[in-house]
């Protein structure tokens, strides 16, 4: 058996060596619980179950993982130290030490997120390809469509880690195939020898349904009552509209206008019919808005979509629950074609109307489609027209694609690269491809370089920390535009004055100026916060029948425009913890049973909240409540997990294996999910983390799974429904009584919420997790926060403007 003398020397000489970045030793109380209830079965002598613990490295996270991890859940399972031991840790001591050794794990993780070559390579995520080659060609590439890219690979919510965005094999085939169409599009085929010119303009108006498409008895009796060009279609909660193509198919890819005449019928107190145009060769929702126009007073709306050449299959819905689309309800179903309410209905059908001529139900009349497009614009044409080259000759050629290629790599190119591209159309043409193809294969070759799909940082041939101005350019561009740098950036990189703090100042000023720094805000809120995860487990429908795809999406958007706001009107972190105002739509409002709020349509706008509306901040708002539930209850757990990573910045421990889920019992007394939670609670490993835990999420306990206000909870069993209770106590005695308490116990502690929000916005910055390099940095944009009244907008100029910002 190892000497207890040794073994303590060994560990204590470690702990004693020059302390490197991430070589840490063992902690003296990590290091006694091991040595008391684990090496007397697990060292060179003994080694039950052929484990040994004595010879485990003490770089927890880079060494021996897999026994560290092996090691960290047999203690918090409870199997270790076994049951018949006399001396046995306390739940305490077991929770700490694997909690210890958790941390160490992720800081190791982090370590190596974050570590850096003399060259690092981040790949473009697919919305900045999309977002940069709509800069760089002016073509809306939909990179979420069937067959296009695939969804990025995210780190604890982030998808922007230049070590987790990999390049594989199908990503190459994918880009390739993403370049020809984007090519295509820019540069669709044309005859022979004529110049390059815009599709021709295609467009026209259509009915909503062709005389054809009328039975030929109701035809003639309609064309005697004059009324063959009054035909509409009423559309029912629920019903679908097949029709809104023209005759003719489109005829080349791009974006199209298109226009629906339309009324919508509003019950008093009930919900407006909501128009949702679907294109369901695409998966993909082109628009949708609630409609409320009377029957005579039809109402315009337009909008745009990017769609491929050929005949579209779009669907409209009437995207609002009711009465089931039955020919009692549907007049077309019928055969009979609609004209108007005046005309009536057929005996046995449902009545649009009551007596007094409101809907009953929400339902809309459409009237007419109009199409317009190819829309290019003449700065797109210019653009695209400036890379093809009008003749063969070859300097004109490479002119071209130095053009291209400099605007697509975001810095200056050498002619060694220019030969490249210029050689593949040498080859494509002496193989007789047609002049324009040949270029264009050159062009594919510039959107398939490396220099293109990833930002490059460093160089080859040395070791260089800082970035230099060129790079400077697309970081900065990417971070508040998730996009290319524009001509004045570039310019400045040129001239190397990036590097002056004074203009990032200014730099960033007019950034977040520009309608493009919400590619920053929605896309930092939505990464930071997890805002993908809502829906992902779908609501019961017959538990919460009220929950559907626009709620869904307004309680998204409710977050993403807060945050928004809070950042370019000048508020504070308190904002973000705690508010008297939000952003709201009227189907939010609605949800929120905010009666008194001035708010009509889809359109979100700035309402202020009182005491009774519940709401403020981040933590109340639907879409956060929601994200940490399940389709069928809350979960007090989840919800303390997210409050513990995106407001304190920490992991727990992962919980032990194989735990019993929280049954239901319907023969019992009703209780509530925290009862139930608390009794369940019964192993003393699992108490020991969850009193960290839970506290932070039992705070909303009047919130149910989609995040309404409740007093009691419905829940099966016998008995009355029992009230619910938002009691806690945090782990350092701070007790509160509703969750508004508990907001202020965050905004007593809002320096420790400072260094999280600068933690994440410089992951999402950098591209890489933070390390104990990055401390003092950080340290001193925090303290900069501090000095500016943690406003947001503040903090973001001081993370540009900061060291860290400009190094690797």
């Amino acid at each position: 058996m190892l000497d207890r003398h040794l073994f303590t020397c060994f560990v204590t000489v470690l702990t004693l060596a020059p302390h490197g970045a991430w070589a840490a030793a063992l902690d003296p109380k990590v290091q006694s619980y091991l040595e008391t209830h684990c090496l007397k079965c697990h060292d060179a002598d003994v080694q039950k179950g052929d484990f040994r613990i004595d010879n485990l490295s003490p770089k927890i996270g880079f060494e021996d993982t897999p026994q560290w991890l092996e090691l960290m859940e047999r203690i918090n399972s409870g199997e270790m130290p076994p049951k018949k031991e006399k001396v046995k840790p306390t739940a305490e001591e077991s929770a700490k030490t694997v909690e210890w050794i958790s941390a160490r794990m992720k800081e190791g993780e982090s370590a190596r997120m974050a570590a850096r070559g003399r060259v690092s390579y981040n790949r473009l995520t697919r919305d900045e390809y999309v977002n940069t080659v709509c800069d760089l060609l002016g073509v809306q590439y939909d990179a979420n469509d069937p067959g296009a890219f695939l969804e990025d690979p995210e780190w604890h919510g982030f998808e922007r880690i230049g070590s987790v965005l990999t390049l594989s094999p199908s990503n190459i085939e994918k880009y390739l195939a993403a370049a020809e169409t984007v090519l295509n599009e820019a540069y669709p085929e044309i005859p022979d020898k004529k110049p390059a010119k815009p599709p021709t303009p295609f467009g026209g108006s259509k009915p909503v349904l062709y005389e054809e498409q009328i039975s030929e008895h109701h035809r003639e009796r309609l064309r005697e009552l004059g009324l063959l060009d009054k035909v509409r279609y009423d559309c029912w909660p629920g019903d679908i509209f097949r029709y809104s193509a023209l005759r003719d198919p489109l005829p080349e890819a791009g974006v199209y206008e298109i226009s629906y005449t339309l009324s919508g019928l509003k019950p008093k107190n009930g919900r407006a019919p909501r128009l949702k145009v679907y294109e369901s060769k695409l998966d993909r929702v082109l628009f949708e808005q609630d409609i409320v126009a009377a029957e005579d007073k039809p109402v315009t709306v337009t909008f745009r979509a990017h769609l491929p050449k050929g005949r579209p299959n779009i669907e409209v819905y009437n995207d609002v629950p009711g009465p089931s689309n039955l020919p009692r309800s549907g007049r077309h179903q019928s055969g009979v074609p609609f004209v108007s309410i005046k005309d009536g209905r057929l005996p046995w059908q449902i009545k649009l109307t009551d007596e007094q001529g409101n809907a009953r139900y929400p339902f809309l009349i459409l009237d007419s489609i109009s199409w317009k497009g190819p829309i290019i614009t003449e700065e797109e044409q210019s653009v695209r027209a400036a890379y093809m080259p009008a003749t063969e000759d070859m300097d004109e050629i490479r002119s071209c694609f130095t053009k291209l290629a400099q605007k697509a790599f975001r810095r200056p190119v050498n002619p060694e690269e220019i030969d490249g591209f210029v050689g593949i159309v040498k080859s494509e043409l002496a193989a007789g491809e047609k002049f324009r193809e040949a270029v264009k294969a050159g062009m594919a070759s510039i959107l398939c370089a490396k220099s293109f799909l990833f930002l490059t940082e460093g160089d080859p041939n040395a070791k260089r920390h800082m970035l230099n101005d060129w790079e400077l350019a697309s970081r900065l561009s990417y971070l508040l535009w998730s996009t290319m740098p524009d001509a004045a950036l570039l310019s400045l990189a040129e001239n190397g004055k990036l590097h002056d703090k004074a203009e990032l100042s200014k730099q960033v000023a007019r950034m977040l100026a520009d309608p493009r720094a919400t590619q920053f805000t929605d896309s930092f809120a939505n990464q930071w916060l997890r805002l993908r995860k809502v829906g992902m487990f779908p609501p019961d429908k017959k538990i919460y029948p009220d929950y559907d795809d626009h709620l869904e999406q307004s309680m998204i958007r409710e977050t993403q425009t807060f945050f928004r706001e809070v950042v370019q009107s000048g508020h504070t972190l308190r904002d973000l913890l705690k508010s008297d105002w939000s952003m709201m739509n009227a189907r939010l409002a609605d949800f929120y049973g905010l009666t008194d709020a001035k708010v009509a349509g889809d359109e979100f706008v700035k309402v202020s909240l009182t005491a009774e509306s519940h709401r403020g901040g981040l933590l109340t708002q639907a879409s956060v409540l929601s994200l940490t539930s399940d389709g069928t209850r809350h979960r007090p757990v989840h919800r303390g997990v997210w409050v513990m990573e995106s407001i304190f910045g920490k992991s727990p421990p992962p919980p032990p294996a194989n735990v019993d889920p929280i049954a239901t019992n319907p023969a019992a007394p009703k209780a509530t999910l925290r009862q139930k939670l608390e009794a369940h609670i019964h192993d003393e490993n699992c108490a020991a983390c969850h009193a960290k835990i839970d506290p932070l999420g039992l705070a909303f306990e009047n919130y149910d799974a989609i995040g309404r206000w409740r007093t009691e909870e419905v829940t099966d069993g016998i008995g009355a429904n029992p009230k619910v209770s938002a009691v806690g106590k945090l782990p350092d005695g701070r007790a509160y009584q509703t969750a508004d308490e508990f907001k202020n116990l965050l905004l007593a502690d809002l320096d420790r919420f400072n260094v999280t929000f600068i933690e994440k916005l410089a992951t999402y910055g950098l591209r890489r997790s933070m390390s104990f390099d990055d401390h003092s940095e950080l340290k001193a944009i925090a303290a900069a926060s501090k000095s500016k009244d943690y406003r947001v907008r503040d903090i973001v100029e001081a993370f540009v403007c900061s060291n860290l910002f400009q190094k690797r």
